[in-house]
Order: structure tokens, then C-alpha cells, then sequence
């Protein structure tokens, strides 16, 4: 059912989002929420980088007008709280990655404690279900947490992560509608608005006006994809119903995959940073910061508009699509040299 508030939340988030930045920026400059330049950070002046923040309650304050406090609705926000918070301290004072860790641990089992969970995944070999059972905890927390982290480590060039967020949300509510799943289709437009708000301050080269969205913004987007796909389109009875949501969000899933692969077969820690994630391949092509968003945004929304005419197809004809798309996908990344494997030098 298509009520107002399916436009009028997301248009709330994003004046609200855009409201928030300069407190927020100015606040990140009192507590030390900085981005330093150095030989990863190519940006020639501090940058704020908790912009995230404004993100969060740009999209909490739009929400808390949405009178739907279902258990999900409450666990997602209040996780989203948490991941938020434990992503703020890490802009402010460079945490371990042990403790981001832990915040996105705790995050994931409070929504898992109220009830999102992965019940059901697909069987490509008869098209029917495969009920998870016990394994439905640990693979919905496998599911928020992977997300989580690959929003983060997509996270490395000015509108990038924001950018895919948004189009990914958009398109998690557009599939989210056409199932029914009203609830999950608002929370992801306004998810998405409150991104996409965020991007002209991103891409800002002003000096008085830029700002990262930082652990704090990218944490919470990801958490918040992953969790909206999960009310969305996993709890749909359908055998693709967990390929939806994959497809949807292959650009960070690829991408984080590729760089664990590559970093663990060139001997290194899959979370030491490295320049060999799609953006760079991309850039290495010639191609500018901000073209090679938009190119990375057109694959996002054709990937989208894929799995928005999934939902008109057949079980066989979903699972052959997601297979040839996923094929062309990894060819793609296999000739953007994205598994660059690279040994370690030794000591």
C-alpha cells in the first residue's frame, strides 16, 4: 500500500541530513573527528569525517514519525545506534579493529534478538527452500556483519560508499514494494535519501564545507542495507529471495571478496589497506575520482534495474540471470586485475 509517508519520511531524511552537516562538521573539528592528508588520503587539508553521524539522525528523526514500533523496527534502530556510536569513537580516536569489530558484533545481535533473521535460502537445484534452522542465527549474523564491512572498505573514494548506499537502498525498497513488504520498502527509501543527501558535501573540494561520512557513516549504511534486505526480500517466500539482495549489493560484496582473497594469498591481513580495490583499478584506467563514481554508479543501478525485473520472472530464470550476471561480474574484476596478488616482502 503506497501511503504519503513512502515520500514524505525519505524528503524529511535528507532536509534533515543536509540541516545536520555543518553542526556535525563543526563538532568533528572540536572532538578531533579528523582526516589527515597522507600518502592514502590524497585531500591537501583536515577533513571532518563524521558526517555519518548526520546521515544516522538525519534518518533516526524522519523514522521516529513512521508509528510502526514493531520488535524489528526498534532492535534495527537501537542497533543502529550502537553501531553508529562505536563508529564515531573510531573517527574520533582511531580504534582497534578488534573493537569496530565488536560493535558491529553487538549491533547485528540486538536486530537478530528482535527478530530479522535468515529463515530460508534458496535451492537452485529444484527451486524450492532450504529452511536454515539452528543455522539461521549465524547465517543472518555472517549476513549484517559481512555487509557492514563491505560498505567500509568500499569506502575510499569522495561519494563512493554514499553513492552506492543510496542507489542499493533505493532499490532494496523498490523490491521491498513490488513484494509487499511496505515497512521495509519506507525504511530503505529514507535510508537511501538521508545517503543521498549526504553526497554534495562529499564531493565538496571546499575546504569550509567537505566532509568523510567516516566508520560512523559507512558502519551504519552498511548495517542498515544488510538488515532492510533481510525485512525486505529474505523473509519473502521465494527460492531467490536471498539472491535479490546479493545481486543488489555485488559491487561491495565483490569487491570486499576480491580483497580478501587478494591480501590473504599475498600473505597479508584480509583488513591491511591496500590499492588494488575496484576504484583504484578504475582510476589506473585514466579516469578521474569523480568519473569513475559515476561509472561504478552506472553498474550499481543496472545492476539494480536486474533485480527489480527479477521479481517478474520465474525461479530458473532469476537464478540463470543471477548466475550469467554474477559470471560477467567476476570476468570483470578478473580483468581489472582486482585478485593483483602481490607477496609480501620479508622482513
Amino acid at each position: 500500500m503506497i501511503t504519503p509517508k513512502l515520500f514524505i519520511l525519505p524528503l524529511f531524511a535528507a532536509v534533515v541530513t543536509m540541516i545536520l552537516l555543518p553542526i556535525v562538521r563543526r563538532l568533528s573539528q572540536k572532538v578531533g573527528a579528523m582526516a589527515l592528508p597522507n600518502e592514502r588520503k590524497q585531500h591537501g587539508f583536515a577533513v571532518p569525517q563524521s558526517g555519518g553521524v548526520a546521515i544516522f539522525f538525519g534518518f533516526l528523526i524522519a523514522i521516529l514519525f513512521f508509528n510502526r514500533t514493531s520488535p524489528e523496527v526498534l532492535g534495527f534502530l537501537l542497533g543502529g545506534t550502537v553501531i553508529t556510536g562505536i563508529g564515531l569513537l573510531d573517527d574520533i580516536f582511531d580504534l582497534p579493529p578488534i573493537t569496530k569489530f565488536f560493535g558491529q558484533i553487538l549491533a547485528a545481535l540486538i536486530v537478530i534478538y528482535s527478530g530479522v533473521r535468515i529463515e530460508f535460502v534458496g535451492n537452485p537445484a529444484d527451486g524450492g527452500l532450504i529452511n536454515l534452522g539452528f543455522l539461521s542465527l549465524p547465517f543472518t549474523f555472517i549476513w549484517i556483519v559481512g555487509v557492514a564491512n563491505a560498505i567500509n572498505f568500499l569506502d575510499g573514494l569522495d561519494g563512493l560508499a554514499a553513492g552506492v548506499s543510496g542507489i542499493s537502498a533505493w532499490t532494496l525498497g523498490m523490491v521491498a514494494l513490488l513484494s509487499g513488504r511496505y515497512d521495509a520498502a519506507v525504511l530503505a527509501f529514507t535510508i537511501g535519501a538521508a545517503a543521498f543527501a549526504f553526497l554534495p558535501t562529499n564531493f565538496s573540494q571546499n575546504c569550509n564545507r567537505k566532509m568523510f561520512m567516516g566508520d560512523a557513516g559507512s558502519n551504519f549504511l552498511g548495517y542498515s542495507l544488510a538488515v532492510v534486505s533481510i525485512m525486505g526480500m529474505v523473509k519473502v517466500a521465494a527460492a531467490f529471495s536471498m539472491l535479490l539482495p546479493m545481486l543488489v549489493l555485488a559491487i561491495p560484496i565483490f569487491d570486499t571478496g576480491f580483497a580478501i582473497v587478494r591480501r590473504l594469498l599475498s600473505g597479508k591481513s584480509p583488513f591491511e589497506p591496500d590499492s588494488a580495490h575496484l576504484h583504484h583499478r578504475i582510476m589506473h584506467k585514466g579516469f578521474s575520482h569523480k568519473q569513475t563514481a559515476f561509472i561504478i554508479y552506472g553498474v550499481n543501478i543496472i545492476l539494480g534495474v536486474i533485480a527489480i525485473l527479477s521479481t517478474h520472472m520465474t525461479n530458473p530464470q532469476a537464478v540463470t540471470t543471477f548466475a550469467i550476471t554474477a559470471g560477467i561480474l567476476f570476468a570483470i574484476a578478473w580483468r581489472l586485475g582486482l585478485i593483483d596478488i602481490k607477496k609480501k616482502a620479508k622482513s
